[in-house]
């Protein structure tokens, strides 16, 4: 596992945030007292991935000294982009990883079992691995027909679909597939048309920090986590 890079992409403005992102970047404010790169950092502590680059960007220098404060004694780097797309963040960083490495958002923090995922990857042999959840609807749901007749109701479905949360394994020999994509976006839509992407469904917790709303959520539910 320690052969294992992260890159945590930790760049955004945070818009949706605002106005709490106007003085500090999205991955620093806090969750009962902790900044969300914090939780990030050491959940992959935990699991021995041990090499982590900071993919960012808007008030980097508070990213900078936060880690000199806290992570002193660990292998990072930061990786300044500045105002650039994530692709570009990730392009950037690509100089600093020597081996394979797991993609992480700077917003989400959740409680996956990185073993577990390993094993899951190494068994889709030189392919892309993307760790997904489930999406549940928090309203009754409508099948509608003809002459808006109601033929289905169903009240907060889970959706057979699922979204992606991150935690992407990439193996150095996909490493090429950055070079000349448009965006993150393209990376998984070229890997899905080539057959190499593989689903790691994640269905534990999962905490997201892109509103206020889902802050508060998160200082519900981050003790599940941590």
């Amino acid at each position: 596992m320690n052969n294992l890079s992260a890159i945590i992409l930790c760049g955004g403005k945070g818009m949706r945030l605002r106005p709490l992102t106007e003085d500090m970047p999205k991955s620093l404010i806090e969750i009962n007292g902790k900044p969300i790169l914090y939780y990030i950092i050491s959940h992959l502590l935990k699991y021995g991935v041990n090499k982590i680059i900071i993919a960012s960007g808007y008030k980097s220098s508070m990213i900078e000294s936060f880690m000199s404060e806290n992570f002193l004694n660990i292998d990072y780097c930061i990786v300044n982009s500045g105002d650039a797309a994530i692709i570009d963040r990730v392009r950037d960083c690509i100089p600093k990883v020597s081996k394979d490495f797991i993609l992480c958002y700077g917003d989400t923090i959740c409680d996956i079992n990185i073993n577990e995922l390993i094993d899951f990857h190494q068994k889709v042999s030189d392919g892309v691995t993307i760790t997904s959840y489930p999406i549940s609807i928090p309203f009754g749901v409508l099948k509608t027909g003809p002459k808006d007749i109601v033929l289905k109701f169903e009240e907060k479905p889970v959706l057979d679909e699922v979204m992606n949360i991150g935690y992407c394994i990439f193996p150095k020999n996909n490493f090429g597939i950055f070079k000349n994509s448009k965006s993150l976006v393209d990376v998984f839509n070229t890997l899905v048309s080539e057959g190499l992407l593989r689903c790691y469904k994640h269905k534990k917790i999962h905490i997201t920090v892109n509103t206020m709303s889902e802050l508060e959520y998160a200082e519900r539910n981050i003790k599940k986590v941590f």
